[in-house]
């Protein structure tokens, strides 16, 4: 009770207080559509450090109706576009802690330029393949498809790697965008991840020949490598894989 009654008198704590609620009514389904709005729009209006960090929260939640909740997200992004470069900070550290980066990275790429977008991305990429504590392979998901899209000469180099992932997912997505946007370079990369003892999923297997037969890159040099698992292919006199006859 003296703690309630000192909290009455502090102006600090009755401010905190109030802030607390409005956050809960933005992040909670429990709340309608109006008082959610009505929190973004109170919350942006603050326009401190602390009220943009929590305006990032409201990606974290959908809303029972579809159509409330993508409304929500709308004006949101809006709201967050509108503060320019000085949400930023908010915006990477929502990054580093959420899956839920599709809406942000839209958010950024309405802010900042291609490259700039793309840095970010790979950046939060390679934050998350550093968390060996972690298992959240649908955020890296996530970030390769958000990769698709973009132009630049960092992305290959940077999602090869995932080849390797723990995840069957992330391994079959790195596969498909190295065949989008790679070049030649990268047979060697994913036939070696096909032929290894530890890939054990035929989707991904499939993926990477795929890749090489639709891209009629030439693996002949491999030729001895390969015997195995090839499937349904064979190296044809090109030197690159293509159906049985």
């Amino acid at each position: 009770m003296l703690d309630f009654l000192q909290g009455l008198l502090d102006p600090a704590k009755r401010e905190q207080r109030s802030f607390e609620k409005l956050v809960s009514k933005l992040v909670s389904k429990n709340y309608q559509h109006e008082d959610r709005m009505l929190a973004i729009e109170t919350l942006s209006e603050m326009d401190t450090p602390a009220a943009t960090r929590a305006l990032f929260r409201r990606w974290d939640i959908s809303a029972d109706k579809d159509r409330e909740d993508r409304a929500e997200k709308e004006y949101l992004a809006d709201v967050l576009v509108a503060k320019g470069e000085k949400m930023l900070p908010a915006l990477r550290e929502h990054n580093d802690r959420s899956v839920n980066v599709t809406w942000p990275i839209q958010v950024l790429r309405r802010v900042v330029s291609p490259e700039e977008v793309v840095t970010e991305i790979l950046r939060v990429l390679e934050v998350e393949r550093a968390r060996l504590a972690s298992f959240r392979p649908e955020k890296k998901v996530h970030l390769i498809r958000l990769l698709n899209d973009q132009s630049d000469d960092r992305i290959c180099p940077a999602v090869a790697p995932l080849l390797d992932d723990f995840d069957e997912t992330v391994r079959y997505e790195a596969a498909e965008l190295l065949g989008g946007k790679g070049d030649a370079s990268f047979a060697t990369a994913l036939i070696d991840r096909l032929i290894s003892d530890e890939e054990d999923s035929a989707r991904v297997k499939g993926a990477i020949l795929g890749v090489l037969v639709d891209n009629g890159w030439r693996v002949a040099d491999r030729k001895a490598d390969l015997s195995g698992h090839l499937g349904d292919y064979v190296i044809g006199h090109g030197g690159a894989l293509q159906k049985k006859p």
